[in-house]
């Protein structure tokens, strides 16, 4: 019998370990977006480690002008405000971060093996179960940031419904049967394990952990950018997280941005 799993401060406070981050939590039930919400709290100084929870969302933002799949009462999709005195090209490492520890939490809360799609995307058995998306605000004056925010979005359960047809090959989850108080484990292990790699996000102390996680080092893939798509030869990373490639023409490459995907003749155009 599937019980309820509500996501409340109570519940996410009882399970996350580091008590000194002086987290503001925004709940609700129903939002456009987390992301959304997180810019406008952001432009009216709302202070850094606020964070944005819902239980479903009307506008969920992916990757690229993506919508991210977020019906109501199977996943957590929440954004957390930072403040961070890195450098604007330094971004990504919130997001590669951030990636690390929703893998870490997930494997620990369901015991399954995770796999990180370049850059952002959290894989299951060769299923996509969580997604991430980082936004910034630039001080073109002192070229410095005055904000940024990391979405999370995580199917935690399958939808009543499935799928929508142009995902279900794509999109898995990670439980079966709902069991309470997952969601807000989930939520509190991604805080904690998120804050400490954040701590001392320049040295990139969650890199080896990324890595370790990255699909297809050593397969054949196409590199999708503005300018079209490329075919290549994925060979490792960098301790930034910028892709080492291998062109078809022999050249070598970094990938700092952009996508990727799989060059495999038996997997589907969908991938």
């Amino acid at each position: 019998m599937n019980e309820k799993d509500v996501i409340s401060e109570n519940g996410i406070r009882e399970y996350t370990l580091n008590k000194s981050i002086p987290f503001s939590f925004h709940i609700y039930s129903s939002v456009d977006s987390t992301n959304i919400r997180m810019k406008e709290f952001a432009e009216k100084d709302e202070p850094e480690w606020s964070v944005v929870i819902s239980e479903s969302q009307t506008m969920g933002k992916g990757r690229l002008g993506r919508t991210f799949f977020s019906p109501s009462d199977t996943g957590i999709y929440m954004t957390i405000l930072l403040r961070p005195s890195i450098s604007p090209e330094d971004t990504t490492k919130i997001t590669t971060a951030m990636a690390v520890a929703a893998a870490e939490t997930i494997e620990d809360v369901s015991s399954k093996k995770t796999d990180i799609k370049w850059v952002n995307d959290i894989y299951i058995s060769d299923k996509k179960v969580c997604g991430i998306l980082t936004e910034s605000s630039f001080d073109a004056k002192s070229n410095s940031l005055k904000y940024a925010f990391v979405g999370v979005g995580i199917n935690v359960y399958n939808p009543d419904d499935n799928f929508p047809d142009d995902i279900k090959n794509i999109a898995g989850y990670i439980f079966s049967e709902r069991k309470k108080d997952t969601k807000n484990r989930i939520i509190a292990g991604i805080i904690d394990r998120f804050s400490e790699y954040y701590k001392n996000i320049e040295k990139n102390s969650y890199f080896e952990n990324y890595k370790k996680r990255l699909l297809w080092i050593g397969e054949k893939i196409n590199v999708i950018s503005s300018k079209g798509t490329t075919p290549a030869l994925l060979t490792g990373i960098d301790e930034n997280c910028r892709l080492i490639v291998k062109y078809d023409d022999n050249s070598d490459g970094i990938i700092s941005s952009g996508e990727i995907s799989i060059r495999k003749k038996e997997l589907s155009d969908e991938e």
